[in-house]
């Protein structure tokens, strides 16, 4: 960005415009200094970090999401739809789901997002606690499958004939197990959006089932199994303490 020799100013919405449309899933500090046509020392005058350009770039992305809710589904019903949306978003928009995963909220889109989904379940008979359980939950689950599938694509993407290299063999290797050639014959067909409808329904009314509406989060038990390295305590969002 240069006009008679002299630097163009540009504006921290200008930095955000531009790592917005890079995309979560390949920004860096350079890359928007290259789409701005300035210096890497001129973006960190806007922005101290990489963390700071991640999270203004995440949140800008996310004011896009609009989760729609109808009050007559019962929860189960509602938490998968809520799921299923989040999915689908995430999928259109690469780096969304690891962002979330890493941190959430952590800025004004993201507390939006969960003061809605909260109210929604409030809706239903949920107090703040109960339905910040529950969609981080439901949330957890769908980001996990969501990213997973972003990798698979990614690295199809980069290495296709590898990938089906990969497949063959993994195919070949099942077929020398008699037990798994019973068990892959016994599965119906089906398409990755059936597979997810399967996994968040179930899930969704497990937690249903653990939580109905009126039973206090204090009744759960949050805490992680002992492990090697002894107990853990988390907080409903996944943070540890």
């Amino acid at each position: 960005m240069k006009t008679g020799g002299r630097t163009a100013t540009f504006t921290l919405q200008d930095v955000v415009a531009a790592g917005t449309r890079i995309g979560l899933a390949d920004l860096t500090i350079q890359g928007v200094a290259d789409a701005l046509g300035v210096t890497s020392a001129a973006i960190y005058r806007h922005v101290p970090s990489r963390s700071a350009l991640d999270s203004l770039v995440g949140e800008a992305i996310l004011a896009e999401l609009t989760i729609v809710d109808d009050p007559a589904e019962p929860t189960a019903t509602a938490l998968v739809g809520f799921a299923a949306q989040l999915r689908r978003f995430t999928l259109a928009h690469p780096g969304t789901a690891q962002y979330l995963q890493r941190l959430f909220p952590r800025g004004p889109s993201g507390i939006r997002l969960l003061e809605e989904q909260i109210a929604n379940l409030g809706r239903r008979g949920y107090d703040p606690a109960a339905a910040t359980v529950l969609s981080s939950a439901i949330a957890t689950i769908a980001l996990g499958i969501a990213a997973a599938e972003e990798a698979r694509a990614v690295h199809a993407l980069l290495d296709p004939r590898g990938d089906d290299e990969a497949t063959r063999a993994a195919l070949a290797a099942m077929a020398g197990s008699p037990l798994l050639q019973v068990a892959r014959e016994g599965i119906p067909s089906h398409t990755a959006d059936d597979y997810f409808l399967l996994l968040l329904t179930a899930a969704a009314d497990g937690l249903v089932t653990h939580l109905p509406p009126g039973r206090p989060v204090t009744s759960l038990s949050l805490r992680h199994p002992v492990t090697a390295t002894g107990e853990q305590d988390f907080t409903a969002t996944g943070e540890q303490d």
